[in-house]
């Protein structure tokens, strides 16, 4: 059985559905103002998907696949 490539596209949307989905849920208990927190921090999940990008870029050239 052959391992799946790395997916970051995967990974960003999946820790970005939890973080979401915890932060509405801390919204709802009267934690958090939740459109306040998600402008404030919404361009960290860009940061860590074109970090993840870059990764993906790296470590296909080392193994020289190709898309």
């Amino acid at each position: 059985m052959t391992a799946r490539p790395f997916k970051p596209e995967a990974l960003v949307l999946g820790i970005a559905l939890i973080v979401v989905g915890v932060l509405w849920t801390m919204a709802n208990m009267g934690a958090i103002d939740l459109l306040t927190t998600l402008r404030r921090w919404w361009p960290a999940s860009l940061v860590l998907w074109g970090f993840l990008e870059l990764y993906r870029t790296y470590t296909d050239a080392r193994t020289g696949r190709s898309e």
